[in-house]
């Protein structure tokens, strides 16, 4: 993307540009606004033109942005909720060929709020709002801004575009208005985007409802599909919709918790959509003889989902803990930008020191804590880690007061560290761990939450996004202990806009360590340097592959996956992205 530095248009009488004088209109609200234009940078920003009489020219599919620039002066007394809108009829709409809520998920747009001196200045993603005569206006913030010797600011726009089938022109109504009065300032700006000959196949945007887990598949037993063993290459398509309190329709995605046991071979499992070519892409990683779960969110097509054994005969259980639906009905989700320990067994965090012994319970306050709200909370998203067991045996994450399900999370040896992430519903603030067998201690880190509010999911299916071993994502090579790697993951090739994802849904693995470590993944990784970790989500020995699922929050456009100790490789598979819509 590129940033374009200049002289703010805003200010000094001296600034405005020939032939674009102030406009104000006959019956302002508020403070009266000067507009010293609305203009486009060529190349680095040498020279600019009027973005009314010439359009901004967006190239579909391209990971980048082109930018055009409002100049405002608000005067000695400054604005109030000064707000930069942006409208695009509903028959310009319909003459793209495109429908409205095509559009608004093709073009992305980021908001640049620059006052003069920089302070205040703010950057948010803009959100097209689809109207009901089918006309798309832009979304951003209100500012309230300070009057003063320079009172002006700058308002930058950077717009990319999904991949296009066909090129088409936009004229939409740029306006100006303060304290949320009439427009003070209107415009037609153009824009001309130039078409790849692709197109992006945008999954609904979803909210999730979270389920008391629920078995729905058990090969040991005929559960959800015939007795007997996954053979090597083999692949079972397993009905969600309609079991388990997934609805029958309306299902966009559901979250699994998939395990392999009885593995006769070292291989791995790849839970893909029903019908859909398998991808480059994996979901458990195992050795002979040792049972393996992990969380897997997975588009459901047809009420279907498929899951592939690669190598070797295995038996594979996956109980449901919730599901997507399109629509508003669901809770949002809000990713935290760092983990927040909220469980700690072994040092008193969350519940009364000591370990929890065969068969026993404990309730976890998780309400209040960490950043959760303490009230509107539907589900959490939690990694929890079993560590010094005394025994095999397995856990079992489910609501508070709510009666055990036949279910499990957390499956290990004895000694054995597992982590695996768990989404839970929430009940009078709290969840309820069980341990079956021996003692262990507990370890919790919550990731995030659902609520009214926040943003929506869209599923994407399984893409790999890094691969240190090979390049993939642009990084190659093992992550040296004590230090971490940036993923971007906003890229229209992944499906996912340039700007306005808030957090990714990713599985994680760990490959070729040199020796016992962890790895923390967070979101945000611009300017970030590496800092001492107190959280984890994938804990592996010497030589083992090891993978988690991972639901970051995202405050830089990415996320970040630190090393501990030795040298590691990662790999990330995303699974879908959330939104701010």
């Amino acid at each position: 993307m590129k940033r374009i530095h200049r002289a703010g248009l805003a200010g000094a009488a001296a600034m405005v540009i020939a032939g674009m004088l102030p406009v104000q209109a006959a019956h302002a609200v508020g403070p009266v606004l000067g507009v010293q234009g609305a203009q486009c940078p060529v190349g680095a920003g040498e020279h600019w033109y009027d973005w009314s009489s010439q359009p901004l020219v967006v190239k579909a599919g391209e990971d980048d942005a082109q930018t055009c620039r409002v100049g405002i002066n608000v005067g000695s007394e400054g604005a109030k909720a000064l707000t930069l809108g942006l409208t695009v009829s509903a028959q310009t709409v319909a003459a793209t060929g495109y429908t409205a809520e095509q559009l608004s998920r093709m073009i992305s747009v980021q908001a640049h709020f620059m006052p003069a001196g920089g302070v205040g200045s703010s950057t948010e993603d803009g959100r097209w709002v689809v109207n009901g005569d089918g006309s798309l206006t832009l979304q951003l913030a209100a500012h309230d801004v300070r009057g003063g010797y320079t009172p002006g600011l700058d308002y930058d726009l950077y717009f990319s575009v999904a991949p296009a089938l066909k090129s088409f022109g936009l004229k939409a109504g740029l306006e100006l208005s303060t304290d949320g009065g009439a427009p003070q300032w209107q415009r037609d700006v153009l824009l001309s985007v130039v078409g790849n000959g692709h197109s992006v196949d945008f999954a609904p945007k979803s909210t999730f409802e979270p389920l008391t887990p629920a078995r729905l598949l058990d090969t040991r037993n005929g559960t959800g599909v015939a007795r007997g063993k996954v053979g090597p290459g083999g692949t079972v398509a397993l009905q969600v919709a309609g079991r388990g309190g997934v609805p029958a329709t309306g299902v966009s995605a559901v979250v699994l918790n998939v395990t392999a046991t009885n593995p006769t071979a070292p291989g791995y499992v790849t839970v893909y959509p029903h019908g859909k070519a398998r991808p480059t892409a994996s979901n458990l990683n195992f050795t002979a003889g040792k049972t393996v779960p992990n969380q897997v969110t997975v588009p459901v097509v047809d009420g279907k989902v498929n899951l592939y054994n690669a190598f070797g005969t295995t038996d594979l259980v996956a109980d449901v803990n919730g599901y997507y639906t399109p629509g508003d009905s669901g809770g949002r989700f809000t990713g935290l930008d760092n983990p927040a320990r909220l469980l700690d067994t072994r040092n008193g965090t969350g519940v009364a020191r000591g370990k929890v012994g065969p068969g026993g319970t404990v309730a976890l306050q998780v309400a209040g804590r960490g950043a959760v709200p303490a009230t509107g909370v539907s589900a959490v998203i939690l990694n929890v880690t079993v560590t010094n067991p005394t025994a095999a045996g397995y856990v079992t994450v489910y609501p508070y007061g709510a009666s055990r399900p036949l279910a499990s999370n957390l499956n290990f040896t004895t000694r054995q560290t597992v982590p695996n992430q768990v989404t839970v519903p929430v009940v009078d603030g709290k969840i309820d761990l069980y341990n079956a067998f021996g003692t262990t201690d507990l370890v919790a880190d919550v990731s995030g939450y659902y609520s009214g509010e926040g943003s929506v999911f869209v599923p994407t299916g399984p893409v790999r996004i890094l691969d240190t071993r090979d390049g993939t994502g642009g990084l190659l090579g093992t992550i040296p202990g004590g230090h971490g790697i940036g993923v971007s993951y906003h890229l229209w090739e992944y499906g996912v806009p340039f700007y306005g994802a808030r957090g990714a849904v990713l599985n994680v693995t760990a490959t070729n360590p040199t020796a016992p470590s962890f790895l923390t993944v967070r979101g945000g990784y611009e300017g970030q340097p590496y800092t001492p970790i107190t959280t984890s989500n994938l804990n592996f020995g010497a030589g083992e592959t090891v993978a988690n699922a991972v639901t970051t929050g995202d405050n830089y456009g990415g996320f970040s996956i630190d090393n501990h100790t030795g040298r590691v490789d990662a790999v990330a598979d995303l699974a879908g992205y959330f939104l701010n819509g």
